[in-house]
């Protein structure tokens, strides 16, 4: 899995950079170059909007979290994960992993029917709106602009057939860091990574 970096930061699946050393040595050689690891929760960041972050359609990614849209709002919260997104609710459908309304779990993106719908061919598939899955049966998603950010029971969410797609951006089983890069470090997609610990190997 290789991930585009969000400014300094830049999510890591270590696993699949193919190093001649373990994980852990990986991270330690990064660490000595001014490499940061941090945690960063998903659900508690998008609860932490709820009341907080203002709602306005078209709003600009650079304004988020203070003024956000339902997609600018997911941009964001996967952008301090170190994910890029891109920012239409349409356009991120088509990133990730496809799943099952049974399988939804923390921090999968759910996208439905909206006011106003995206599609390519197809107007009965249109998205309009999207929100992240809190694992507890629930969506937080920038609703309109009296209610802001909410946390919405994922049946009213969906309704009967709002349901457009379900997206995993980060898969199961697989330990994805986010790392902060330091500035005199160019690093714009995951497998830059790579490149960088390599060259400080012995040849």
């Amino acid at each position: 899995m290789n991930y585009r970096a969000v400014g300094n930061r830049c999510a890591v699946d270590l696993s699949s950079l193919a190093l001649p050393l373990s994980e852990r040595e990986a991270l330690i050689k990064l660490k000595r170059l001014g490499f940061k690891t941090l945690e960063v929760d998903l659900v508690a960041l998008a609860r932490q909007c709820i009341k907080t972050s203002r709602y306005r359609r078209g709003a600009k990614a650079s304004e988020a979290p203070g003024v956000v849209d339902c997609s600018s709002f997911v941009k964001w919260l996967y952008g301090q994960r170190g994910i890029w997104l891109p920012r239409r609710s349409i356009q991120q459908r088509e990133l990730g992993e496809s799943v099952t309304r049974d399988n939804v779990i923390a921090g999968d993106l759910v996208f439905v029917k909206g006011a106003i719908d995206w599609y390519n061919h197809d107007p009965r598939d249109g998205v309009g709106h999207v929100g992240i899955a809190t694992g507890d049966g629930t969506i937080v998603h920038a609703a309109d602009p009296e209610a802001g950010v909410v946390e919405t029971p994922f049946s009213r969410f969906v309704g009967e057939s709002k349901l457009r797609g379900i997206r995993r951006y980060i898969p199961v089983g697989i330990k994805v860091v986010t790392l902060e890069t330091p500035s005199n470090r160019g690093v714009e997609t995951s497998d830059d990574v790579r490149w960088i610990v390599l060259q400080l190997l012995p040849r």
